[in-house]
């Protein structure tokens, strides 16, 4: 959900102070960017910590990680949305992008070098203290994914990442929470380490059920405890 400031809860601008993201903003102009292109390709050097705001005021955007393993599978890392950085590992590690973030929407970037960043940080301790608890949690939510790979069927790590997306970027509306972020099947099924089949077998199981509503792309959950009980009771 959106805090009042319109910044996605959990992104890194929704956990700094009001002052400090109007500091950021002011460093930087945003670059209007279409739905589908790539912000960072996997391997290369930039040297740029990026930061999505959306297009508009009333306007959300997002982005997809991805990396391609040497066998040439496509695994979907994470998504991130207005009020998230990308690009912020490379200030820590002298190596490559380790993934490639491309748009699923129209996306308004904002661009710092590392140098200009770091500068940012040290005259921001809360910033700081933002990007550290930020990257705690993408390490956590990682830690999980892995574990719930080998502990967890494809209906319940489905089901737990349908809530987690719809908690952080949801909406209510008159049928349910809509996800707010727009998914194929394909795309679900790299997020949670699936194929296309097997999660198109375990949506059409909970749309029988009664616990969410599909269409191209879009998903509202209509019975959120329900669908939460799929992987809490797994």
């Amino acid at each position: 959900m959106t805090t009042p400031n319109h910044w996605p809860t959990g992104t890194f601008m929704a956990r700094i102070a009001a002052d400090t993201a109007a500091s950021l903003l002011e460093l930087a102009p945003p670059r209007h960017q279409p739905a589908n292109h790539a912000l960072i390709h996997q391997g290369e050097q930039r040297g740029l910590v990026l930061l999505l705001c959306a297009p508009g005021t009333e306007d959300f955007a997002c982005a997809k990680v991805t990396s391609v393993l040497r066998n040439g599978t496509e695994a979907m890392l994470g998504l991130r949305v207005h009020g998230d950085l990308v690009g912020e590992m490379g200030m820590f590690r002298d190596q490559g992008a380790s993934a490639t973030v491309t748009t699923c929407t129209p996306v308004a970037v904002r661009a710092y070098t590392h140098e200009l960043f770091r500068d940012f940080l040290e005259h921001h301790p809360d910033a700081s203290r933002a990007v550290a608890a930020m990257m705690g949690d993408r390490l956590e939510s990682s830690d999980r994914q892995r574990a719930e790979f080998v502990g967890y069927e494809v209906e319940a790590r489905l089901a737990r990442v349908l809530v987690d997306l719809a908690a952080r970027h949801g909406s209510v509306t008159s049928d349910g929470v809509d996800l707010g972020v727009r998914l194929s099947q394909t795309d679900l099924g790299k997020l949670i380490g699936a194929r296309t089949d097997a999660v198109g077998n375990a949506m059409r199981r909970f749309r029988a059920e009664g616990l969410l509503l599909s269409r191209y792309r879009r998903v509202v959950i209509v019975d959120m405890d329900k669908l939460n009980g799929v992987y809490e009771n797994a």
